[in-house]
């Protein structure tokens, strides 16, 4: 089962790579034949049809996120203290579906940043990566107040980082959690939300993972959404 498990979480993910009039014929190769992986990896995709492409399909990631947890899939890890090229690993601030981020300092250039480290079953997909590495170029070209930078793409050994400016204070999602907000309050962080959008979009960008999670209020009342390495040139 675990090996099945695997089976559907990798060709889910590869498929979710590729544009959707290619994903039949990429998902009848790569189940060779299987008509009943075949029919459960496209009962999966399926959840997508009809969404609104503006975010990715809640429940399909996490359904392959859970196979991938069953077969043992797991994200690369970073030891507070340990050296990741020319950063010093601090403490780990957050983790998700796209990986662990950590706060580090840049030995170089003497300040703090975010690693956001890939998880092993997204860097060793050659296309996946390669994907990625496109993305983020076209990422790093966004200037924006409002948009968390990219400063670059880190590997040693076999991991792979995302370094990314770090944006101090809560997230919109832990200013949500303590209650209502005011209107006054409310309407500065939509009209930074929509600029950042607007900028993004001007490049032909779309986030594809836009929740108050990944929106950062600093303590100084700028709002910076942060860039996702999941967003579609």
């Amino acid at each position: 089962m675990a090996d099945r498990n695997g089976d559907i979480a990798r060709i889910c993910q590869s498929a979710l790579e590729r544009p959707p009039e290619r994903r039949p014929a990429f998902v009848a190769a790569a189940c060779g034949g299987d008509e009943a992986l075949r029919r459960e990896v496209e009962s999966l995709l399926a959840q997508e049809v009809g969404a609104d492409r503006f975010l990715e399909t809640p429940a399909l990631h996490v359904a392959v996120h859970q196979l991938q947890d069953v077969t043992g899939g797991h994200h690369a890890t970073l030891e507070a203290g340990s050296r990741f090229g020319p950063y010093e690993v601090r403490d780990v601030i957050g983790a998700g579906g796209m990986g662990e981020v950590y706060r580090a300092r840049d030995s170089v250039l003497q300040r703090d940043v975010a690693l956001k480290v890939l998880p092993d079953a997204f860097a060793f997909d050659r296309d996946r990566l390669e994907r990625f590495q496109r993305e983020a170029q076209v990422l790093a070209s966004l200037n924006h107040p409002n948009i968390g930078t990219i400063h670059g793409v880190q590997e040693a050994g076999h991991v792979r980082a995302l370094v990314l400016e770090l944006v101090e204070g809560p997230t919109l999602a832990d200013q949500i959690a303590r209650g209502a907000m005011p209107i006054e309050d409310a309407l500065p962080i939509a009209r930074q939300i929509i600029e950042a959008l607007e900028a993004a979009h001007a490049r032909g960008i779309v986030h594809r993972d836009l929740k108050p999670a990944n929106i950062k209020v600093r303590a100084d009342g700028s709002r910076t959404a942060a860039p996702s390495p999941r967003a579609r040139p």
